[in-house]
């Protein structure tokens, strides 16, 4: 059993790795943008005060350092003024760290207005951080509103900063929710804002009735500050119907060892064809070629020379290489895996696109840094597959700052006892007493006990893995230690039976999983085997499906996420579609979502 500790000093952290954790995306970046008094987002450094050493770790980027600082002093100990200052600053860098309730928690530890009688807070910052609290906390419709109280009092790059924070976080919100909110609304600027969300929200599927509705809704709301600056991408949506391919290339293997795979990524693509067929899109030709048979790269220029304007594929990682030798494609190409992930030049027109588990274990640990935890032990599987996720976890947690202070891995689905008593010290402590024991020559009362130098512990396992694990854990006295894990735990079909031992389990998954939309409805009665192990794969089908026509305004617009059923979809600088996830919690035997927004791994990747 090959097991090893890993052990790691604790250094301060570089301002480039530690803006890893600082919350990106346009809604976030744009709403610190103030007016006046300060530059933008920015907390000015000083040289002495009680409160300077956390002013001046956040002015230079140095989150963890800061918050060490700040958990150390003492509010009551400061005068009046700086008590005020001191929740800014602690609800100003929750913030960066992605921790919305205790920036909430802190924003409401002073009296309403207190913010705006110190004169070196940025005016309306208090305002600004708390749109920034309530997205982070899944709050999304109260963030655009409490944007839209500030939009009165804004003008030039901050205005139009906050406006496309709006759209965002209507776009971050669940459709049920904005259409509840806009039969009761009697405000004709948030009336507004809400319709436009829906239009778009309802028509994901169909982007010839998006812009129909589009240009109605302007001619409705032509006094809308929307109207006049449309925001996210919609100022592009007409350049994307005139574009989208009308023939395309679907490159999958039906036979062999990976036909069971390519068959329902096929299956779940022609489910959304058809979805979008039925709801009156124009919807292309697509010619399926099976890529199981013969050399990929020849059948590929085949595929070319047939007429087709767009490839989706090829699946294996092989044939993605092969296809990342070239300088450029002849047309757009949405790979379904990803090939060398360090390859730094990429093909023009090369998008790739998978289910990698190893960016689910990055977001793993920038979940735990923002949930507070600062040391982690690793338990994963043997064999490559428990080895990709162990190293992208470690350099992502370690580059964050955190402490790995064990890992093992484990082999098969047997006893795990001896692998956990060893990972968490547990076999020390047992040691220790028999040689005590032996030394003194009596009986000693003696409780066995695990380490106490950790915060949490990170898995890597398949579900009938970790039903096993979560109990091993109590069995060892680590009952109590929270255990974060990627979306492998869940099998995706609920069970209170099957999964009560998997109680507190926290771990991210996809909105075909977490959701359960009506198209994987739709999929599992025309195709029973969905229900099982490949039920994630029909959803990515289906996303390829999702993609097509927005590659190019994902690719020029890096805010822009297109919402789908293997996640919230963007793409990095390396044509590499990366996807922001959900977390989800085990209670009473039943996964379910969870609260909040986590900064995910398009954070490094320039988006």
């Amino acid at each position: 059993m090959l097991a090893f500790k890993i052990l790691m000093k604790t250094q301060a952290m570089s301002n480039r790795l530690l803006s890893v954790l600082i919350i990106t995306t346009l809604m976030i970046a744009g709403c610190s943008t103030q007016p006046s008094r300060t530059k933008s987002g920015s907390v000015p450094i000083v040289e002495e005060g009680p409160l300077s050493t956390i002013q001046n770790h956040i002015a230079m980027d140095r989150l963890f350092e800061a918050d060490i600082s700040i958990q150390e002093l003492d509010p009551y100990t400061l005068s009046q003024d700086d008590q005020v200052r001191y929740y800014w600053l602690k609800a100003k860098l929750a913030v960066a760290l992605g921790r919305g309730e205790e920036a909430i928690s802190a924003l409401n530890a002073v009296p309403p207005g207190a913010f705006s009688r110190i004169k070196d807070i940025p005016e309306h910052d208090s305002g600004f951080i708390r749109a920034q609290a309530l997205y982070l906390k899944g709050e999304f419709i109260a963030s655009a509103r409490e944007r839209m109280f500030l939009s009165g009092v804004l003008s030039g790059q901050a205005n139009q900063q906050n406006h496309q924070g709006i759209w965002s976080s209507l776009m971050q919100a669940e459709l049920k929710d904005i259409e509840a909110l806009q039969q009761k609304t009697q405000t004709v600027l948030f009336k507004g804002w809400l319709d436009l969300a829906l239009l778009i929200k309802r028509n994901q599927i169909n982007l010839d009735q998006q812009l129909s509705n589009l240009r109605l809704w302007q001619a409705q709301y032509d006094g809308h500050p929307a109207a006049k600056d449309l925001p996210g991408e919609l100022d592009q949506l007409e350049d994307y119907v005139e574009n989208k391919a009308d023939y395309i290339a679907l490159m999958l293997p039906l036979n062999g060892k990976l036909a069971r795979t390519g068959k329902a990524i096929r299956d779940g693509f022609f489910a959304s064809y058809y979805q979008a067929l039925q709801a009156g899109a124009k919807v292309p030709q697509v010619k399926v070629y099976d890529t199981s048979q013969g050399d990929f790269w020849n059948l590929y220029k085949q595929a070319i020379l047939d007429g087709n304007e767009l490839v989706i594929g090829p699946l294996s990682k092989q044939s993605v290489e092969r296809l990342q030798q070239e300088h450029r494609l002849p047309v757009q190409t949405l790979a379904l895996n990803y090939g060398n992930r360090d390859y730094q030049e990429n093909p023009e027109q090369l998008y790739q696109f998978g289910l990698a588990v190893e960016d689910e274990a990055e977001l793993a640990a920038t979940f735990a840094r923002q949930q507070g935890h600062q040391s982690a032990i690793a338990l994963v599987p043997q064999g490559s597959w428990g080895e990709r996720v162990f190293s992208r976890f470690s350099q992502a947690w370690q580059g964050q700052g955190g402490a790995l202070v064990e890992a093992q891995f484990f082999s098969g689905s047997g006893d795990y006892n001896k692998v956990i008593s060893q990972l968490l010290s547990v076999d020390d402590s047992e040691r220790r007493a028999y040689q005590l024991r032996r030394q003194l020559r009596t009986r000693l009362e003696f409780q066995a006990r695990r380490r106490q130098d950790v915060d949490f512990i990170f898995v890597a396992a398949l579900p009938h893995q970790a039903r096993q694990i979560k109990p091993t854990l109590a069995f060892n006295f680590a009952s109590d230690l929270p255990m974060i894990a990627t979306s492998q735990v869940y099998s995706g079909s609920p069970s209170r039976s099957k999964d009560r031992d998997l109680n507190d389990v926290m771990f991210c998954d996809i909105p075909w999983i977490l959701d359960d939309p009506e198209l994987r409805s739709t999929v599992k009665k025309q195709w029973p085997q969905a229900a099982g192990g490949l039920d994630r794969l029909y959803a990515m089908g289906a996303d390829a499906f999702t993609l097509y026509p927005r590659l190019g305004q994902i690719k020029v617009l890096r805010y822009s996420r297109i919402p789908g059923y293997t996640g919230q979809l963007a793409m990095d600088q390396y044509g590499q579609i990366v996807r922001k996830l959900s977390f989800a919690q085990f209670k009473n035997g039943i996964a379910k979502k969870t609260q909040g927004v986590v900064g995910h791994v398009e954070q490094q990747r320039s988006l």
